[in-house]
């Protein structure tokens, strides 16, 4: 039966069984969209919907320097993950999503939503059309959009026009959430969970997301194209309202037990089973279809020392010997100051150090692309399976966070000058976000040997076998405040601090200190909130890749936004080195994805060679209209 692929993926997921016939059009080429009915459009679409998120989130990982991988490649596979040769690959899957799974698939379902006069369907539908939409501008550029589904080799809008189609579907699907007659239709079919596994149809909860998406796309104008106080009044807005929204009523949680804090942020839950009913984000690595998606790869990822070192302040960085051990400042100092680093991984076993062979217990990190060498293999770096997204087969992978529409105050805060504002909106988001992670740390592994009297079921020094280990509560909030509020916590009436303040131990740095809070401070700490989703390349893009080596200065006070960033090592040469001279080097950086090669380079050639796309490697450097230097284009919506 030519259709059976599909039907097993609604199978796995945990959605609602029907008929071949009812579900798709033919599956015998690869390149040809789904075609769903709007009764079993939706639980698709919206399955869909949080892919897009993790296929972009999982080449951004890369790109933003956060992990990198054993090997020091110069043509690879997986070029996104080492040498950005990128031309030579095979599909980039965030493509087909967009396009087919839910482009068409939303197409079809608006219409028979029509059909059947329940617009419940296209509300949810178009919401989430907005939403890919502008994960794949955001990662492409120009795209076909109003010929989208007309040819198989449609013209390519630009991106301006995308732009201004996503402002105005954001007003208009917000006045259609307001529209009583719309919302209140008798003809509304009622949707639960079992279609819906986001908000059971809950048409308010969705508008939050218009909301979200509204600032995530008006936050583009920030620092490039304009960042007027009118602009960023408007960003704080949009961000202010989708919050709002998302905190309104009850909480609608798949599974239960988050902190209210998040409010009704869209998370898409996973059973947990075979295949593609367990965590996209998990161990278990689930691909659609055999092709159509790319495993998560997590068990050969290694975190950068860029992330590990210089964001999360690893242990004694300098000393190769018992850098990234929990006691290598003190006995409860952790291992980095952010204690997120103990919640998102777990240290392994492993070479003392390149040279010495006694084992140890440590954080490990690499350079990005330069390899591991032959003291080290893959198990001795740290267990990345771990987390909220990546914990268990039956985590969530969250479609928008509330951490990432406080980042987007802050930002806008700080830009007016507000920097007190700004550094209380990014210390508050990380607050929350450590513990999003640390509740599922909780949740999945409790400690067996608790003491209700130490309270010990806190993450702490990992053991042998790759498992975490526990510490007293007494001594996991000392380390959580001295991150925050960077204080000495001393126990009885020691005069000597058992945990550090951070400006004593790791990187030495206060990231919340609201006398001297920079743009600096306000980034890094949105790129580790941002973990594991897709906004982190984005951010680095809009500021150029501001580091010490390229020395791009942001705004009046020529602000370097990511000191220590560097470029990989090993970058395909004929791209990315050769012919050029140093300071050209340092300011050539990867800006876009080139458009998919199994279906733009078959079905439309002709419109990548207009945009001079076609296999030229220099596209893959052109900056995005919103990632120009300030002052070149003064308008997202208008052609410049």
């Amino acid at each position: 039966m030519k259709k059976i692929k599909f039907l097993a993926l609604l199978m796995l997921v945990g959605l609602v069984s029907v008929s071949c016939n009812d579900i798709l059009d033919d599956n015998v080429n690869p390149d040809r969209a789904h075609a769903i009915e709007a009764k079993d459009g939706l639980p698709v679409i919206i399955y869909y919907a949080q892919q897009i998120v993790y296929d972009h989130s999982e080449y951004y990982a890369y790109f933003s320097q956060m992990l990198t991988t054993g090997g020091k490649s110069s043509v690879g596979a997986y070029s996104y993950k080492c040498e950005w040769e990128m031309l030579t690959m095979n599909r980039h899957p965030m493509w087909r999503r967009h396009f087919y799974d839910i482009g068409k698939n939303t197409v079809n379902l608006v219409n028979n939503s029509k059909a059947i006069n329940s617009p419940n369907y296209e509300l949810i539908g178009r919401t989430i059309m907005l939403m890919s939409t502008q994960l794949t501008t955001d990662a492409f550029g120009d795209m076909p959009r109003s010929e989208a589904y007309q040819s198989i080799a449609p013209t390519y809008d630009t991106q301006a026009s995308v732009y201004a189609w996503m402002m105005q579907e954001c007003d208009d699907l917000i006045a259609m959430y307001e529209d009583p007659e719309i919302i209140n239709n008798p003809d509304n079919q009622p949707l639960t969970a079992k279609e819906d596994r986001v908000y059971g149809g809950d048409l308010e909860k969705w508008k939050g997301l218009v909301y979200a998406v509204k600032a995530r796309l008006l936050l583009r104008n920030i620092p490039n194209v304009d960042r007027s106080p009118a602009m960023c009044q408007k960003i704080i807005a949009a961000a202010d309202a989708a919050i709002n929204q998302w905190r309104k009523g009850d909480v609608f949680d798949y599974q239960g037990g988050r902190d209210a804090w998040f409010g009704n942020e869209p998370r898409y839950y996973w059973d947990g089973g075979t295949g593609t009913q367990n965590a996209v984000w998990s161990v278990a690595q689930p691909v659609i279809n055999s092709w159509e998606s790319r495993g998560n790869l997590l068990g050969s990822a290694i975190p950068s020392k860029f992330f590990m070192v210089d964001l999360m302040g690893i242990s004694k960085p300098d000393n190769e010997m018992t850098c990234g051990m929990f006691n290598a400042e003190g006995a409860h100092d952790g291992f980095a100051n952010d204690p997120r680093c103990g919640l998102l991984m777990i240290a392994r076993t492993g070479p003392a150090s390149a040279s010495v062979t006694s084992e140890r217990i440590k954080m490990r990190y690499l350079e990005n692309n330069i390899g591991m060498g032959t003291s080290y293999k893959i198990a001795n770096y740290p267990n990345l399976y771990m987390g909220a997204y990546a914990g268990a087969a039956d985590a969530y992978n969250p479609i928008f966070t509330m951490e990432e529409l406080y980042f987007i105050k802050a930002e806008a805060e700080y830009w007016l000058g507000n920097k007190t504002e700004a550094c209380a909106l990014a210390k508050e988001a990380t607050q929350w976000n450590i513990q999003r992670h640390l509740a599922a740390f909780l949740r999945l592994y409790p400690n067996e040997n608790y003491n209700e009297s130490t309270d010990n079921k806190y993450p702490g020094n990992s053991v042998a076998g790759g498992k975490p280990g526990y510490q007293p509560a007494e001594y996991w909030f000392a380390q959580v405040t001295a991150f925050l509020d960077n204080e000495d916590y001393f126990r009885g009436t020691s005069s000597k601090p058992a945990v550090d303040k951070v400006t004593n131990r790791g990187n030495k740095h206060w990231f919340f200190n609201p006398s001297e809070f920079t743009l600096s401070d306000l980034m890094q700490q949105k790129y580790i909130a941002m973990y594991l989703q897709p906004e982190q390349w984005t951010d680095m893009r809009r500021y150029h890749y501001s580091n010490n080596r390229n020395h791009y200065g942001i705004g009046d006070n020529q602000e370097i936004v990511y000191p220590t960033l560097r470029r990989p090592y090993n970058l395909y040469a004929a791209y990315w080195i050769d012919g050029l001279t140093e300071e050209q080097k340092e300011n050539t950086w990867l800006q876009r994805i080139n458009y998919d090669p199994e279906t733009e380079e078959k079905y439309n050639r002709q419109e990548l060679e207009r945009l001079g796309a076609y296999k030229n490697y220099k596209w893959l450097q052109v900056p995005m209209i919103w990632a120009h230097e300030y002052g070149e284009v003064t308008s997202l919506t208008q052609e410049n």
